[in-house]
């Protein structure tokens, strides 16, 4: 029974957790490897507020890791760690270096004052990589070490379950925050427009859009776009069990994430880069298998396992 409905409701097998694995190190690979480490390097340590375990790690230790060479170094570290965790190599090692240097990493930035949540559910996700078998299939790991997958579902199926209820919680708690903290009054119809026209004014973005200019000139339509925005955050966790209200809320999150970049001047890469964890990898495997070199190429890997060669472990 608990096969069944795990099966009915998200992906529970090895190639699902494996694909999220490569989806989201890759994703963040990316991203360190775009992220210029050094201009961290040459901020002061005198402005630094630690917040947490940060604290427990001596300004001496600051002194020397917060400088061009020191965050070089960090940034070397941290790009091992994660392109070997997306190629599936020394796994076990790898996804916990990942997982613990990128949640440093994000606390280190956090100690200058910059707070967002956006990195959140990616470093949720790494942390439950590091600890369930996401090297069972879709890594270097599988292919040499010709590593068995496990028989039942709960090995896979429950980690994947647990990254869909983690990224569900960031806009379900996001919501209730607002809620909490702003009432009612949080649909005021001057909150949007002065909150996005703030955002687009200062300094402190990548983007410099000004079209949360044009929104005073809306104040009427505000109050429905924000009620609409809380809503589908309170109701997101439907994406977690409901087949048909998925694409709906998964495609309004892109339609939103992307609207806040044009009037708001932010952007929420991560969270949208978790959203791979709602995808049906097994579906999507199984549609590129009909692909006729790339069916070609998995019926040689089929052929080179069952002579005791190197394989794969992607069926």
């Amino acid at each position: 029974m608990e096969s069944r409905t795990l099966r009915k409701l998200w992906p529970t097998d090895a190639p699902a957790l494996g694909a999220i694995r490569v989806a989201i190190c890759t994703f963040v690979l990316l991203d360190v490897l775009l992220t210029g480490f050094m201009d961290v390097g040459r901020l002061p340590t005198t402005v630094m507020r630690p917040t947490g375990v940060m604290q427990v790690l001596p300004w001496r230790f600051y002194d020397a890791l917060v400088t061009p060479r020191g965050m070089l170094v960090l940034k070397f570290l941290l790009v091992i760690s994660l392109a070997a965790s997306a190629a599936g190599y020394f796994t076990a090692a790898s996804t916990k270096s990942a997982a613990l240097l990128f949640m440093f990493y994000q606390g280190l930035v956090r100690s200058f004052g910059h707070f967002n949540h956006d990195e959140m559910p990616i470093v949720y996700i790494l942390v439950v990589l590091a600890f369930t078998p996401c090297a069972d299939a879709f890594s270097v790991d599988a292919w040499f070490r010709r590593v068995k997958q496990r028989a039942g579902t709960v090995v896979y199926g429950y980690p994947i379950l647990l990254m869909r209820v983690l990224v569900a919680w960031s806009y379900f708690s996001s919501a209730l925050i607002k809620m909490r903290v702003g009432g009612f009054s949080y649909f005021n119809p001057d909150n949007l427009p002065t909150l996005a026209i703030s955002h687009s004014l200062d300094n402190f973005h990548a983007t410099h859009y000004r079209l949360a200019l044009w929104l005073p000139n809306f104040r009427a339509a505000t109050t429905v776009i924000v009620v609409i925005v809380v809503l589908w955050e309170f109701l997101f966790p439907l994406a977690i069990f409901s087949r048909i209200a998925r694409p709906m809320i998964l495609g309004f999150g892109i339609l939103f994430h992307l609207t806040t970049i044009f009037f708001m001047n932010v952007s929420f890469p991560y969270h949208l880069a978790a959203y791979v964890v709602f995808v049906d990898w097994p579906h999507v495997v199984t549609r590129l298998k009909k692909i006729p070199f790339l069916s070609q190429y998995h019926r040689r890997l089929q052929s080179l396992s069952a002579r005791g060669l190197p394989g794969t472990q992607f069926d």
